[in-house]
């Protein structure tokens, strides 16, 4: 039986990783919802929550790529499911904090003519009766969406406009922590040693693969000479680079991975790289990994 041409995750898991992914995601959840919903409270500049919200997404999907990884889950479809079963229960617990907060607001205090914010108590009963009651978290938020709670320049943002941030703010929570940790499942294992593959970044460049398609082809072809080294001095052309998968007690765990990078320049000149997927996880031999990692490692003198 031959190999796929490209990695498959085998789709295994453990009942072990699966309540860990759930209780550390569910623990963590809690946490950061505080802190998320604290500094939206605190910090009196609207333009700056969607940062928020953003660091929210990346900090809980970091936490759950993290265990997906330490419990071998190599099930994309399971880890996604469960992802989004953490990232509801992040949003839910995040509006438990925000309708605390909101009970117990007292008087706002002025910090100029642009920003303001209002001082609150944080009351454990009612927080925690609004955690095991859905039903009167949700029946609150159409009288709050009616009439907001915060302004922008005078502004009180309510009604549709409102739903709308909202819903940009559960699709942002949702999308990190599906596809975090649902990308690490999907990364190369070996079943044979039990461990992940490890990734590295081979230093010297290739020459740019300008037709990704005819890449992909000649690649799965086994036409390894289709890869060279770019030898163009200009520090601002493009070229390609080659990521490479091994597990360390399996050498016959290989795989190659392949961006196109291009450098931009900002209005101050400042360069930043851009980069462009080719391929992923393509299966290579043993040897073939090793020729490839000799060719396009560090430069000998």
């Amino acid at each position: 039986m031959t190999s796929p041409v490209y990695y498959q995750p085998s789709g295994r898991f453990t009942v072990s990783g699966i309540l860990g992914l759930l209780l550390v995601g569910a623990v963590a959840a809690v946490l950061l919802a505080f802190v998320y919903v604290y500094a939206v409270w605190y910090i009196p500049f609207i333009y700056l929550n969607f940062a928020f919200t953003l660091g929210f997404g990346l900090l809980l999907g970091f936490v759950l790529r993290a265990v997906t990884k330490a419990g071998k889950l190599r099930n994309p479809a399971l880890v996604g499911w469960l992802g989004l079963a953490v990232a509801l229960w992040a949003w839910y617990v995040q509006w438990c904090v925000y309708l605390t907060l909101l009970a117990g607001a007292g008087e706002t205090e002025s910090l100029g003519s642009r920003a303001s914010f209002t001082h609150t108590t944080f009351e454990a009963d009612v927080f925690l009766g609004l955690l095991l009651s859905p039903g009167t978290l949700l029946g609150a938020l159409p009288s709050i969406a009616a009439e907001g709670t915060w302004s922008i320049f005078g502004l009180t943002i309510s009604g549709i406009f409102l739903y709308l941030i909202w819903l940009a703010e559960f699709l942002i929570i949702l999308l990190m922590t599906w596809n975090m940790p649902r990308s690490q499942s999907e990364v190369p294992f070996s079943e044979l040693s039990n461990e992940w593959a490890e990734k590295r970044t081979l230093p010297r460049p290739a020459t740019p693969f300008a037709d990704a398609a005819a890449t992909k082809l000649a690649l799965e072809a086994a036409d390894w000479n289709h890869l060279e080294l770019h030898t163009s001095k200009d520090e601002m052309a493009p070229f390609g680079r080659l990521h490479v998968y091994l597990a360390p007690s399996d050498p016959d765990c290989c795989f190659l991975s392949l961006e196109n990078v291009t450098i931009e320049t900002d209005k101050n000149g400042k360069p930043s790289e851009k980069t462009a997927d080719v391929l992923e996880y393509l299966r290579v031999p043993p040897q073939v990994c090793q020729e490839l990692a000799a060719r396009f490692g560090p430069a000998t003198s």
